[in-house]
């Protein structure tokens, strides 16, 4: 009988032992259960912070820019209506456009896109960086370069390819870049243009519009063929002889650019180098002080930039 109480005693001890276990490890699950279920509450209301946080500093970067866009109307006056902008900032994407659909007479701003298709020939193995153009008396251009006052005996000899590009740009050579159109021919040089910026344009004159130029500086800028050929453009465009526009009260040395005239018309593109590069194509026709506003909506642009 005593033997049995005895196996009992040992039996509940057990059971109870056992019990305990039990509630104990349950207990630390619940309390497992309710950490990770406090932790992820955590992580949950860190997220939704954060993305209120990314929220409320785009909005206020694209009330700066409407600010910037409103500065530089009120600038423009009455000119607004004269001129094409168009403003892509690299890294965020953000635009800023006035009129960036209206035709303008391009000037000296095609030898980019010029320089541009002759960099793909390049690449492609349809022209050679060894080749030499023949000056012939249709190349003919007044204006800017420095051919033009050229021993004409000395034209009589052909000219290295890469001399007249970087001239074409550099100087804004019209002699150079006639040489380098007629060796790719006008129509050949527009479809390839075309190309690039997806739509057909008008070949009938060197017409532009600043939202296509500012599409095509940013392919030259990302170079998505890695054409090794369109830094030297931008390097030509960095040393050019011309600082009277966008580079004129901004760092010259963040500047590659391209200036272009005719007629009433004066213009400036390039691609800015600062901490947050961008890209400005401004186009005007019968502006007065053009070069002036070109300059002045550049620093203002420069200065906006540098707040980001």
């Amino acid at each position: 009988m005593l033997k049995v109480n005895k196996h009992k005693k040992v039996f509940s001890i057990l059971t109870i032992a056992l019990a305990m276990i039990i509630y104990i490890s349950v207990n630390h699950s619940f309390i497992n259960i309710n950490v990770q279920a406090a932790s992820l509450t955590k992580l949950e209301k860190g997220k939704i912070k954060q993305e209120k946080l990314i929220k409320i500093l785009k909005q206020q970067k694209e009330e700066k820019l409407d600010k910037l866009e409103n500065q530089i109307k009120v600038y423009l006056g009455s000119n607004i209506n004269n001129i094409g902008l168009s403003y892509y900032d690299i890294n965020s994407g953000r635009k800023m456009i006035i009129n960036g659909s209206n035709t303008f007479l391009a000037g000296s701003t095609i030898k980019v896109q010029m320089n541009m298709v002759l960099a793909d020939l390049f690449k492609n193995g349809q022209a050679s960086v060894n080749e030499k153009l023949q000056y012939t008396p249709d190349c003919y251009e007044t204006g800017t370069g420095i051919l033009q006052g050229t021993d004409f005996a000395e034209l009589q000899n052909p000219l290295p390819i890469m001399l007249l590009s970087k001239y074409s740009i550099i100087h804004s050579d019209n002699i150079a870049t006639n040489m380098i159109i007629k060796s790719i021919g006008y129509e050949k040089l527009r479809d390839d243009i075309d190309i690039k910026l997806g739509h057909v344009t008008n070949h009938s004159g060197n017409y532009i519009t600043a939202n296509d130029e500012t599409k095509l500086l940013k392919i030259l800028y990302e170079n998505p063929t890695k054409n090794p050929y369109y830094p030297i453009i931008i390097k030509n465009m960095k040393n050019t002889d011309f600082h009277d526009r966008i580079d004129l009260y901004i760092p010259r040395d963040i500047v590659a650019h391209k200036i272009g005239d005719y007629d009433s018309y004066v213009n400036d593109v390039g691609i800015i180098y600062t901490k947050q590069p961008f890209i400005l194509s401004v186009y005007t026709n019968e502006v007065v002080n053009a070069n002036q506003v070109i300059a002045h909506v550049s620093k203002m642009i420069y200065d906006y930039q540098n707040t980001l």
